[in-house]
């Protein structure tokens, strides 16, 4: 089936939202895709089917937010799809699948891509262990599912979402014991440069004395400085180790700490998707505070990419700012693809954005000064021994990389000789810490490390899909 709009919008979160809605909204044809069964993305996640959901403001302020997002949405003459994955983008047409509807071609004068983050996978004996999980899916256990991971939590991060992630799951009643931070304690400097960016932002610094207090009363510590550094336990998690870590967040030996655990939380941040930028051969800067590799784009949005097609990038998926911040750079995008495409005049496109960009000048200075605060060090890629599995999909050991690396700077190289890479995650969880390992080897920075080939499916798919008449190429078969 082949489905032609003005605009197609790839992800379901608060940056796909709003530009599709704001685009929507001066008369263009507009249609939504999202791989989740509702729409909201991560952040704004609603609860699973088989829930009444009786009180909402007793999920807190974001839901409400996501709500307000959705039935803006909802109300719209947007085309909408849901459980729709992605397969890839060529001759100017989005290929996606459904797991009824089959393959769907999508045509467009214009391209959105917001396709959100993911938690940012770390590498260290232990890591694969069953109980040891990342925030991201602990939130969604606890939030949409009221289903605790564990009886004893031990929540190791760094950034506000250590402090956020591990509140939230108190209140939802998860019994989290106690919470390590790896950066230090923030020094005064910092702290003034939080507080001079404060302006339009003391909801998220209320949100965050809101935080405190919920670990304070219920008596559960926090400490800066520690890293976690190992997992054990027989068939699944029972104790974890963490340290005291120097500036560059590597382990002091010494200082280590072992204690009884069922559940171990990871949140140190998150990686944005850019699996869609990379295919589309967009440019990428770099900012490690932000996930790592970062989509250029104008003030609007708009990419430098050899695609014919006009792409935007929008969200977290483009280096991580946050919600609010996603929201405005999907709004500013709308408004610029409805100018573009004849349906607003440039006039009132600048004076409609003008709000939007203060808040999201605001939001973003806020979250420079909190990256100054909690800037993630490379000792974090310094965690895993000569035993420890680096790719999980393939049961790939550090020990198995090693001699690859020794003659190689290529990430898709390691691949080919070791199979790193080649798993279910097509390389989400274990592509930075192969090339954090080059890094380290060869002396260069990570930032010089390039990607390992982008290849379709950009997403884990039945083989049936791939394989449907309407895609057959003989770039990806051979006969």
């Amino acid at each position: 089936m082949n489905t032609d709009h003005d605009l197609v919008v790839i992800g379901g979160g608060p940056a796909g939202i709003a530009a599709a809605s704001t685009a929507a909204s001066f008369g263009l044809r507009v249609a939504i895709i999202d791989e989740r069964v509702t729409f909201g993305g991560q952040i704004f996640k609603r609860l699973g089917d088989g829930f009444d959901l009786e009180s909402p403001e007793a999920l807190g302020k974001d839901y409400a937010r996501g709500a307000r997002l959705i039935q803006e949405l909802e109300q719209s003459e947007i085309s909408k799809f849901n459980s729709t994955t992605v397969l890839t983008i060529e001759d100017n047409q989005i290929i996606t699948s459904h797991p009824v509807d089959g393959v769907r071609r999508f045509s467009c004068k214009a391209l959105v891509i917001a396709p959100g983050a993911y938690d940012r996978p770390v590498v260290f004996p232990g890591w694969t262990l069953p109980g040891v999980m990342t925030a991201g899916a602990v939130q969604t256990l606890v939030k949409t599912q009221q289903i605790s991971p564990g009886k004893r939590i031990f929540f190791a991060g760094s950034g506000p979402l250590a402090l956020a992630f591990s509140a939230q799951l108190i209140k939802y009643g998860a019994p989290v014991f106690k919470v390590i931070e790896s950066a230090p304690f923030p020094s005064p400097t910092k702290l003034l440069g939080l507080l001079s960016s404060i302006k339009g932002n003391w909801d998220l610094a209320g949100d965050a004395i809101r935080y405190r207090a919920t670990l304070l009363s219920h008596h559960v510590p926090f400490h800066y400085g520690r890293i976690i550094t190992k997992a054990e336990g027989s068939g699944r998690v029972e104790a974890v180790t963490h340290a005291r870590v120097d500036k560059d967040w590597n382990p002091i030996k010494g200082t280590e700490i072992v204690e009884p655990a069922d559940t171990l939380c990871l949140g140190y941040g998150f990686f944005p998707s850019h699996e869609l930028f990379r295919l589309l051969d967009c440019d990428f800067d770099y900012d490690e505070t932000r996930g790592g590799f970062t989509v250029s784009k104008d003030s609007w949005g708009l990419t430098k990419s050899s695609s014919p097609l006009a792409i935007y990038a929008v969200g977290d998926g483009t280096g991580v700012t946050g919600s609010y911040s996603a929201e405005a750079q999907g709004r500013l995008a709308g408004l610029h693809i409805a100018n573009h495409l004849g349906s607003l005049s440039t006039q009132e496109r600048d004076r409609r954005s003008k709000n939007f960009r203060k808040e999201l000048q605001q939001r973003n200075d806020f979250q420079r000064a909190i990256n100054k605060m909690f800037e993630v060090k490379q000792g974090i890629y310094r965690l895993a021994e000569a035993n420890t599995v680096i790719c999980r999909c393939e049961s790939v050991r550090a020990k198995e990389i090693d001699p690859v690396i020794d003659s190689t700077c290529d990430v898709s190289v390691v691949k080919s000789y070791s199979r790193a890479g080649m798993g279910l995650c097509q390389a989400r969880n274990c592509q930075r810490q192969i090339a954090a390992m080059i890094a380290i080897r060869h002396k260069i920075s990570i930032s010089e490390i390039p990607f390992q080939t982008p290849r379709m499916p950009v997403k884990p798919v039945e083989i049936g899909k791939i394989a449907d008449p309407s895609i057959r190429e003989e770039k990806y078969f051979i006969q």
